[in-house]
């Protein structure tokens, strides 16, 4: 049986300023950017828990800071400004190559903070950036459709 695994190669990253409606790509994405949700437990463990050991109960979540790498051009970096400048959290969504028998890829959906970073690089390399995105709120994950 062959894997169905895919590559990064052929993802789409994109941005919406009205919450969804409409999409725009990133420019010169070279990564997928994909929220990882962690939960902070806290600790409750009183005089009358039980063998010894410490207990905790499930707090608030959060998806942290995570960065997209690009290729530098002017047009990504003026978006990305742009973007930080309005004061307010960005949609955002990752949508990966679609896996043998689909249709569509999986989608990845979530509102961030973005800050633009420019990376100096070598003589003679490519001049690079990140979008360092600080996200806000949940994420949405949508399944791939099955082709027809």
């Amino acid at each position: 049986m062959s894997s169905k695994q895919i590559i990064a190669y052929g993802a789409l990253v994109e941005r919406s300023l009205d919450g969804g409606t409409t999409w725009e790509k990133i420019p010169e994405c070279k990564g997928v950017a994909i929220p990882v949700v962690e939960t902070d437990y806290q600790e409750v463990t009183s005089l009358d828990s039980e063998g010894g050991f410490r207990e905790y109960i499930a707090g608030l979540k959060d998806a942290g800071v995570l960065s997209v790498p690009c290729g530098y051009t002017s047009a990504g970096y003026e978006q990305a400004l742009a973007d930080q400048a309005t004061g307010q959290p960005v949609s955002y969504r990752t949508t990966l190559k679609k896996a043998p028998g689909q249709a569509t890829g999986d989608a990845f959906e979530f509102a961030a903070f973005p800050t633009p970073k420019v990376e100096g690089g070598d003589l003679g390399a490519p001049v690079g950036m990140s979008i360092d995105l600080r996200t806000t709120g949940n994420i949405t994950w949508t399944k791939g459709t099955a082709q027809a």
